[in-house]
Parts: structure tokens; sequence; C-alpha cells
């Protein structure tokens, strides 16, 4: 409850534009320290910090970082740090619900994109990533991970990779970021499929 309150003031702080609202830190980075103890066991985990509940579900922070350039149309530009060795704040809570997923494919500078059984995607809910557990998969391989639902708590323009190539002298979206405000996300890592051609 307290999570969602605060997703709720934060939404209504957004709608004073861009930028007005600033981060507010909901839990610091402490590199896994209780209770979010749990790992993926891969590069995700220097910038999230999760619990496992009763039920099997995750819970817990997806963390960036800012660069210093605000957009021309006021966003500031974030992206994922490695938290033990720069600065962090929570871009997102995550709830994550275990499945199983087949590597598909990775195309440079986005997401690995993965085959999803359409009735495990959980509803109600916006689950649009999935993670996978332990090292990198190859194609054609199934999975265990979680899908994740991700919720933005600060408004920022993300970009994935190359954020330190953002100026001020263009929107978020010429950047090649996505626009984030208060609210569900599912456009900055979205990178599941229900059917596939192969």
């Amino acid at each position: 409850m307290k999570k969602l309150i605060m997703v709720f003031a934060i939404m209504a702080l957004s709608l004073l534009g861009p930028s007005f609202t600033s981060a507010i830190d909901l839990y610091p980075w402490n590199n896994h320290a209780g209770p979010f103890t749990f790992l993926f066991g891969n590069e995700i985990d220097s910038h999230q910090q999760t619990q496992r509940l009763k039920k099997g579900n995750l819970s817990g922070y997806f963390y960036i970082g800012f660069t210093g350039v605000v957009t021309k149309d006021g966003y500031r530009v974030a992206t994922h740090v490695d938290c033990n060795d720069m600065p962090c704040t929570v871009g997102w809570t995550l709830d994550g619900q275990p499945t199983t997923a087949a590597f598909l494919y990775e195309v440079a500078h986005d997401h690995p994109v993965f085959l999803v059984n359409r009735q495990d995607i959980p509803e109600p809910g916006a689950y649009a990533h999935f993670h996978w557990l332990g090292d990198t998969p190859i194609p054609g391989e199934y999975v265990d991970g979680y899908l994740l639902q991700l919720t933005a708590v600060d408004t920022f323009c993300f970009i994935h990779h190359m954020a330190g190539d953002a100026t001020s002298k263009q929107t978020c979206r010429d950047n090649g970021g996505v626009a984030v405000n208060p609210g569900m996300d599912i456009a900055t890592h979205l990178n599941i499929v229900t059917s596939s051609p192969y």
C-alpha cells in the first residue's frame, strides 16, 4: 500500500510537467543486502534489487543513473548503470512472475527477444519484459526466468545504450530515447512475442 501511495503522489507531481519532477529515491542501492537478496545471475544484477516472495514472485526496484543532459523537450537523460560504480536511483518498481521462455534472437543495442506462451502472461498487468536466470541463452533454448512488470516512479528520457551521446539540442525521441512518465511502462524494456515464424 505504501508503494502504491508513493506512485500516485509521483503521478500527481508529473502533471506539473517533466521539468518539475525530480528523482525520489524509494530505496537506496545497497548491493542486494537483505531483504532484497534475489539475483538473476547476470548483468541485470548491477541495477536491480528484488526479493522473492512466498509464492515465488518478485518485488523490488530497477535503477537508473542520470547523465546530466536534459533534452530539448525537458526530460533528464537516464540509463542503466552499474550501481556499485556510479550513483543510481530507482527508476521503476519491479514485479516479477516466474515462467519459461524460448530465446529467439538479439539485435545490437536492443533487448534479447523471447517467445512466451500467451497463457503464461499474468492478467491483469503489464508484464512486457522477460529476463532469464544465469548465463545468456542460445537461440532456440528454453530458459527459466521472470516476466517483469515495470512501474515508473519518475520522469526521464530512458536511453538503453549510448546515453552518453545524447544532446540537449534534440528531443528525447530524436536522441533515441523513450520519454518515461510515472505509471505502467511497457515501452522501455519490451522484449516478448507470443508467436514466431521459426
